[in-house]
């Protein structure tokens, strides 16, 4: 059945049913309908697993939020208590109530009382439409397995089911049965990690958690292998391969899939950025672009490199090596003498990079000041320059027009033979990490432009204006510092620039920057084009990374069906047809990849503070809550101080002032505040440090 059919049909089921004040059976609903019954019965089945259309113990349809139903997510706390998740408020559901159904599952909740002014809405479980979790990771004790996640609920694993696995040992089991009056939830081991706290076995076990594929399949690697040795066909294709061509990266990457050139012009610039042509080797349909389309990303976990891509393809063949004749799209842009964007197109080509440059190096010789460098590569020190001062030009004008540049510390690792962290601190990003950045960005909004004003099915890159409600928050956090100007209802960008410009370098400029950020909305992929609100751009896309993310790889397929003349009516009704499932499984495997990603940087933070208790540091009060309070050192680790250890007073937390205050002498701590602390404990797995005031 046709998509557009299909919704079509679905969207009559959901009038026919709110129309009737009945549960209707299938039969009843058939005959008001006038059409296939077999479409109509594939519309039923899509609704209920989508949690829709719920069923009654007797086979009859109804609505959620009728009759006292209603469907959502279940998001369960550490207590075993749990929230089912809904648009009109949120529905208590206690652990007796949750009926085996687990963190994330899709849940059909009957209300037991409505809210009232002084009581919260309650319900209880009375079906899983989708069950989330069908295999959980953590550490075997006895015949059970403790969840990693606290969320879960502990497995009993019956003898026949151990797997081999032994008491200590982390491991991955399925789960069988779930919790359900008085039983415990029941499962088999299917994969024993190692050992609990050895450090391969807790990378695996957060690799495990998340669902993400460590290992190819055969028949993809096979393939990878295959392809890559195609023979370059240059034909058609504009050829750069005498132009001054370099790649700027870091001194590990090995996925080079970026590269830039550019030109002085009498009236400005000509740059050029040079993506890898994934697309030539990867086939839509084929074994590699669904696993491709499956993993969505490229996961970096720590010193790990889980690839999108097999190895032959993401480091070898699409990889922009120096040296090395490649294929490649290459947006071209020109840009007057201020920086600003005059006309912009796309073409297949093929390059050969003339040298592989890191960021230190770049750096070092955008200040002038390394003579061996500059001799060592004195063929390119005049484009390097050049490429510095357009990228400065270029990024005076995105800040003049509200795009917001977040100043975070992001977490750098240094690691020894066996992976073990060494040393820590914050990510520098010099002139080189920006000129890059910036070039990306205008290659990314030139194109996103492009295709919009030729109305061809995209995938954009999107950011939503933020809720009313987060930024009368952020505003009432900001009140501690300054005050935020214009309104709440429709803020700005270049409002948040300005507040960012008014607090950098100072001591809470970090604390700002990470509660401004997590009061926008998470950036997103979609078919539609509604802007990007951080960086003040009307039209976005990513395009520039194809070897490390599906949508990238996706727009390149648009862009070279158009330059070579097959979008055709069918063809675009093709794309019409995809392009929501690309944005959509490219946003959740983004998301994805964040919490694991982030799940590894917490646990090598701690790994680096094992051993460091009795030392003290200086931090800022990053975070307040009820029961704790967070401090951020100034090498990015994050820990707590509970408000139990606080002996001086006792502390109440003020929500909308993100404080606390001691009840007698109203001392009060706040977000931002500079606090000296000392290392109490560390945890490793899971990961935790704990601080006491120092002083």
């Amino acid at each position: 059945m046709r998509r557009d059919r299909e919704l079509e049909i679905s969207e009559w089921i959901i009038r026919e049913l709110g129309s009737r004040n009945k549960k209707t059976d299938f039969d009843m609903l058939a005959k008001s309908f006038g059409g296939d019954i077999c479409d109509l019965r594939d519309a039923v089945r899509m609704l209920t697993a989508q949690g829709r259309v719920l069923t009654s113990a007797k086979g009859k349809l109804f609505l959620p939020g009728t009759f006292g139903y209603l469907t959502g997510r279940l998001d369960v706390k550490r207590g075993g208590f749990a929230f089912l998740l809904h648009e009109n408020g949120d529905v208590f559901v206690s652990a007796d109530n949750k009926k085996g159904a687990m963190h994330g599952d899709l849940v059909a909740v009957r209300l037991m009382q409505e809210g009232e002014a002084d009581r919260r809405r309650e319900g209880e479980v009375k079906g899983i439409i989708e069950q989330k979790q069908q295999t959980l990771v953590g550490t075997l004790n006895g015949r059970h397995v403790i969840p990693d996640d606290e969320r879960l609920e502990e497995l009993f694993i019956a003898g026949a089911n151990m797997g081999g696995a032994k008491t200590g040992q982390k491991v991955v089991a399925e789960i069988t049965s779930r919790a359900n009056g008085g039983q415990s939830a029941k499962g088999r081991i299917t994969e024993v990690l190692g050992t609990a706290g050895a450090a391969d076995a807790e990378l695996k076990s957060i690799i495990r958690q998340h669902g993400l594929p460590d290992v190819f399949p055969h028949d993809v690697e096979s393939e990878a292998l295959r392809v890559s040795k195609r023979q370059l066909v240059t034909q058609g294709r504009e050829d750069f391969r005498e132009t001054n061509i370099i790649t700027i990266d870091g001194a590990d990457a090995k996925d080079l899939d970026d590269a830039v050139s550019i030109r002085r012009q009498n009236d400005g610039y000509e740059l050029c950025v040079h993506i890898a042509d994934v697309a030539y080797y990867v086939a839509e349909g084929s074994k590699l672009d669904r696993e491709a389309f499956k993993r969505g990303t490229s996961v970096y976990l720590a010193d790990t490199v889980l690839p999108m891509l097999p190895k032959a393809l993401s480091n070898g063949a699409c990889s922009l090596s120096e040296g090395q004749e490649r294929l490649t799209l290459s947006c071209i842009m020109e840009f007057d003498e201020k920086g600003n964007v005059l006309d912009a197109r796309v073409c297949q080509s093929v390059i050969r990079s003339k040298h592989r440059m890191t960021y230190s190096d770049v750096n070092k010789m955008l200040t002038g000041s390394y003579d061996a460098l500059e001799r060592e590569y004195a063929d390119i020190l005049g484009d390097l320059r050049l490429m510095g001062e357009l990228a400065a030009k270029m990024r005076n004008l995105r800040e003049e027009k509200g795009s917001i540049d977040f100043e975070i510390d992001e977490t750098a690792f240094a690691y020894d033979a066996q992976g073990h962290v060494i040393g820590i601190g914050s990510r520098e990003r010099g002139e080189a990490e920006k000129l890059i950045e910036e070039f990306m960005l205008a290659a990314n909004k030139a194109v996103a432009e492009m295709y919009f004003w030729r109305e061809i099915p995209f995938v954009y890159r999107v950011h939503e204006q933020p809720d009313e409600e987060k930024m009368r928050s952020f505003a009432a956090f900001y009140a501690n510092y300054g005050k935020m100007k214009g309104k709440t209802d429709s803020v700005h960008p270049k409002t948040l620039q300005g507040i960012l410009n008014d607090v950098r370098g100072m001591p809470h400029e970090n604390i700002v920057s990470q509660i401004m950020l997590r009061s926008l909305k998470k950036a997103e992929y979609s078919p539609e084009c509604k802007g990007h609100f951080g960086l003040a751009f009307e039209h976005y896309c990513h395009f520039t990374s194809p070897i490390r993310r599906y949508p990238d790889l996706a727009v390149h397929r648009i862009i070279k069906k158009d330059l070579e003349g097959k979008l055709t009516a069918k063809a675009v009704d093709a794309l019409n047809e995809n392009i929501a499932q690309i944005a959509q499984q490219s946003s959740l495997r983004e998301r994805v990849a964040m919490e694991a990603e982030r799940d590894v940087d917490d646990v090598k933070r701690a790994e680096y503070m094992h051993g460091k208790e009795g030392q003290v540091y200086e931090g800022v009060v990053s975070g307040v809550s009820r029961n704790v309070i967070f401090v951020q050192l100034d090498n990015t680790v994050e820990g707590v101080i509970p408000l139990s250890s606080l002996r001086d007073d006792y502390y109440v937390y003020i929500e909308k002032m993100y404080c606390i205050v001691g009840e007698r002498k109203r001392k009060k701590i706040s977000l931002g505040d500079a606090m000296r602390v000392r290392v109490e404990s560390v945890s490793v797995y899971p990961p935790r440090v704990e601080f006491v005031p120092e002083g």
